[in-house]
């Protein structure tokens, strides 16, 4: 049977009466499901699922991107009359560029799979122009990743590059819009988010104590008096990753007045996309085919407009910034990927043969196969790169894990109840198959529900949900499905403190790989974790520490078995933490993934020093 295909939630290209197919799992929002459960629909197979596929695609995009690099970086210095390195234009281009091949990619074949598997009968083409999909920046280019229309325009503009004859598309006008005969906007979770903007006022008052009150003034008065005080020699520090105290003694070890440098803000001075500017910017695409060649045909009009009519306002903004002329060296963790200003200015220091030194950010560096790839702008673009305790090539310098810098292990509840902490749903249409994506977290979620309807009872009453604080910006719904599913668990909107709620609870449950396990292991909390897949998504270099894990009892790979486990330690969770194979465990793979510093501030300075 023939389908009208379906590529986004754009209910204005559905059509009426006729039998459907979405592209994926995130046209359909659980908001809308009264709407889409009477349609005779189906969704298509997801593309990327498979474990080879994904590798091989990892390796394939970390190529193209390095080629696309080379031939963007001569086409951007013919525009703008410079001679920049093709470093220079990695450390400002870089993370947008993989990013974009990345989602080009996954979208490609998403629709090349499809239209392979399935009869197609025609699509609905929103007009628009060719520009609608170019962003101001990186960060508004992640944020267009979540809108509809946007993706529908992306969706369109492969369709326009393959040609299809099947895809016999109509086009209709923007804002021509079905009437479904009932109100589109879902307020279903709209009085949860007002009362957790509340609570967080409220918790805000009640548990902000004496040391926090403390080093917030510390920290105001450091940003007033340090930039006065400071030099142009020093050492350049900004989103370290570092908690404030650690970040102030590294810079007092250092020998210098402490300045807590801030961003300047995300929105840059808004410079519209010039349709003819794009039209004559071209990267050489005639020499390719398929996929090769429709990812540079597509590049000018999505190339953010910063780096290409708004670059001399970029420059010029970079240029003008208090920051130190002629810095000792510049380190980061956190502003390599996003920060515009801090890349522009970055990027020139390194021309001019300043050090570069990039930190780790997250927990999938060195143990996810995604993040093992040696292409990350981060790794290849700094001259040394600090890890939270591993080294896989010479650029890599084992340190610490900097969020738990100079705290003490962290205090729990033996006779608390349970904490069960929820990952992020990623985007819409993942650009990084390995991660959730929307087709993905739909069954995360479905183990979540079991993970919680397999406790025994007394203990699923003492359970809290907690989850992550960007969730109402997401399109899962995750507070309404939680609600509907679990109706008597008690669920956290990522409001409070994580080491208050650790304090009250006895037993810490990560139900994804992240930043916070490392950091639950770090502090010696008690804790376990699940999630599906096995050990498909870890490198080989680091399975044998989570197969520690595994055979400690930490790491389980199915709500069932975590579920059982709890259920036979729930009554002295100490004893069985404190145990010498769960703590021989714990140490070895912390010793790799998240080392501890009896005196962080000086052996980073050690280690930025000598390097």
């Amino acid at each position: 049977m023939k389908r009208l295909l379906i590529t986004t939630a754009l209910e204005e290209t559905w059509g009426r009466d006729v039998p459907v197919i979405f592209l994926g799992e995130w046209c359909r929002l659980y908001s809308r499901k009264h709407i889409w459960s009477k349609m005779d629909a189906i969704v298509a197979q997801p593309f990327g699922t498979q474990h080879e596929q994904k590798l091989s695609g990892f390796d394939y995009i970390d190529g193209l991107a390095k080629q696309i690099l080379t031939e963007l970086t001569e086409v951007l210095n013919k525009y703008h009359m410079v001679q920049y390195s093709e470093r220079y234009w990695n450390i400002l281009v870089g993370p947008w560029l993989r990013m974009y091949v990345q989602l080009a990619f996954n979208r490609y074949y998403a629709l090349n799979q499809t239209l392979k598997n399935y009869e197609v009968s025609g699509t609905v083409i929103i007009e628009g122009g060719n520009c609608d999909l170019a962003t101001s920046d990186t960060r508004s280019f992640m944020d267009a990743c979540e809108d509809d229309r946007w993706n529908h325009n992306f969706f369109s503009r492969i369709m326009t590059f393959r040609g299809d004859a099947e895809l016999n598309p109509t086009f209709v006008s923007p804002g021509k819009v079905d009437d479904f005969g009932d109100e589109k906007k879902d307020i279903s979770g709209l009085s949860m988010q007002v009362n957790g903007l509340l609570r967080k006022l409220l918790d805000s008052i009640k548990f902000r104590g004496v040391g926090e009150v403390i080093i917030k003034l510390v920290e105001k008065l450091i940003c007033k008096v340090g930039v006065k005080l400071g030099k142009d020699t020093d050492a350049f520090i900004i989103g370290s990753y570092l908690p404030v105290m650690e970040e102030i003694k590294l810079q007092l070890v250092l020998g210098q007045i402490p300045q807590l440098w801030k961003y300047p803000p995300h929105d840059l001075t808004r410079v519209d996309p010039d349709p003819e500017v794009r039209a004559n910017l071209k990267l050489n695409y005639d020499n390719f085919e398929g996929f090769d060649k429709y990812v540079r045909w597509q590049l000018p009009e999505v190339l953010p407009a910063c780096f290409l009519e708004g670059y001399r306002n970029l420059i010029k903004r970079a240029e003008e910034m208090p920051w130190p002329k002629r810095p000792r060296f510049i380190f980061t963790s956190n502003a390599f990927f996003t920060r515009e200003t801090f890349k522009a200015w970055t990027a020139l220091k390194v021309e001019q043969g300043i050090p570069y030194f990039a930190g780790q950010h997250g927990s999938n560096y060195g143990t996810h196969v995604w993040a093992g790839s040696k292409a990350w702008t981060e790794r290849v673009a700094s001259d040394k790169f600090i890890t939270w305790g591993w080294m896989e090539v010479e650029k890599d310098i084992p340190a610490f894990l900097f969020t738990c810098a100079g705290r003490k292990p962290q205090k729990f509840d033996a006779a608390g109840g349970l904490l069960l902490v929820e990952a992020m749903e990623t985007s819409t249409i993942d650009a990084d198959s390995c991660s959730f994506g929307y087709f993905g977290f739909t069954s995360y979620l479905e183990e979540q529900f079991q993970f919680a309807e397999n406790l025994p009872e007394h203990i699923y009453q003492r359970l809290t949900v907690r989850l992550h604080a960007a969730y109402k910006n997401m399109r899962s719904f995750e507070d309404v499905r939680w609600r509907d599913r679990c109706p008597r668990a008690k669920i956290e909107l990522g409001i409070i403190d994580m080491r208050k709620l650790v304090k009250k609870n006895r037993l810490v449950v990560y139900s994804y790989d992240s930043t916070g396990l490392l950091e639950m292991l770090a502090m010696n909390t008690p804790t376990m974790c699940f999630w599906r897949g096995g050990l498909d998504h870890i490198l080989p270099s680091a399975k044998p520490y989570y197969e520690l894990l595994v055979g400690a009892g930490i790491l389980f790979f199915s709500p069932e078995a975590i579920a059982k486990s709890i259920a036979l330690h729930w009554d002295d969770i100490g004893r069985w933490w404190e145990s010498k194979k769960v703590q021989d465990a714990r140490q070895k793979f912390c010793d790799q993934y998240a080392r501890t510093a009896a005196r962080p501030a000086r052996e980073l300075k050690k280690i930025l020093i000598e390097n």
